[in-house]
């Protein structure tokens, strides 16, 4: 039989305090180990989350399907694992199988809880991609399939860290931040380099592979947002907000519907820094040479401080 809860443990993710209370260990372990790469520094006055990790016996499957997420409140069962989470009052529970502690299975389900309670206390993601220009973050908003990826993938093999390639997570208050949770760079396998071994993941219905971030970053305070369109050739024109915001609030992909006029609001608060519309070609490296030698910053010499 489990044991009753008795095991503690948190990390802090985007500055926000996420703490665990769970009755098995290797649970718990495995839930810790899986953030520690991007354990942040808790900022002052963000609200922290609290979230149950709780084991059932053999005998207490729960075989049934279900997912309800309406406003704060979150309801899923699926692969005997049960997921409860509400929004305002900052609290999730997960109840599991104990043969599947530590599995990938396991893990997407504790992470589905987490995000959904990170962005309620002020996280709010967006389906962008985005990589590091000196200290800005170049966001690439659009559908998928219109590039976010292989525009990631390409800033990476042209030296540039990477934020993420599919999901960033804007911070409004009281301070404007970009925050990311990258841990590879999916592509379908004919945009992925030839000979780079990589596994496969199912992403957004469809097999990609999957491949380590180079230089991996998880937060920016400045950011420049490009709204991606198909073309001949590669070019860069600016747009006004409410064409810039569009992408993200207008019929929004599954999983990112839940946050209503937050959306927009922090869709809004990445177009401030700039909003552009990118036209890529055939080449995705032709983009990012383009988005490199419109924004990036003059060098400074040390003689004079002069830029270059």
């Amino acid at each position: 039989m489990p044991r009753e809860i008795e095991i503690y443990g948190d990390i802090t993710l985007f500055g926000i305090r996420v703490e665990f209370n769970s009755d098995h260990q290797d649970a718990l372990k495995a839930v810790l180990a899986a953030y520690s790469p991007w354990h942040s520094d808790s900022l002052d006055n963000a609200p922290s989350v609290y979230i149950v990790i709780k084991s059932r016996g053999a005998g207490d499957a729960v075989d049934v399907t279900e997912m309800h997420v309406h406003n704060t409140h979150l309801h899923i069962v699926r692969g005997g694992i049960t997921l409860h989470a509400d929004g305002v009052a900052g609290r999730g529970r997960c109840e599991f199988p104990c043969e599947i502690a530590g599995s990938d299975a396991f893990l997407e389900a504790v992470n589905t809880i987490v995000f959904f309670l990170v962005a309620h206390a002020g996280r709010i993601p967006l389906h962008a991609s985005a990589v590091m220009l000196d200290d800005t973050a170049i966001v690439f908003a659009g559908r998928s399939g219109s590039g976010k990826s292989t525009l990631a993938l390409a800033a990476s093999q042209a030296g540039l860290p990477v934020l993420s390639d599919d999901t960033i997570f804007v911070q409004t208050v009281p301070r404007f931040r970009v925050w990311a949770f990258s841990r590879a760079i999916h592509v379908f396998e004919k945009d992925a380099p030839k000979g780079v071994v990589a596994g496969m993941r199912f992403r957004s219905g469809r097999w990609k592979k999957a491949l380590t971030v180079a230089t991996p970053r998880d937060m920016a305070e400045r950011a420049i947002l490009c709204v991606l369109k198909r073309g001949e050739k590669v070019g860069l024109e600016p747009i006004g907000q409410t064409e810039a915001v569009a992408p993200f609030v207008a019929d929004p992909e599954p999983g990112y519907e839940f946050y209503g006029e937050r959306s927009a609001d922090a869709a809004r608060a990445l177009a401030k820094g700039g909003a552009w519309q990118l036209t890529l070609s055939a080449d995705p490296a032709e983009a990012i040479d383009l988005v490199r030698r419109t924004f990036a910053r003059p060098a400074v010499t040390e003689e004079d401080g002069s830029q270059e």
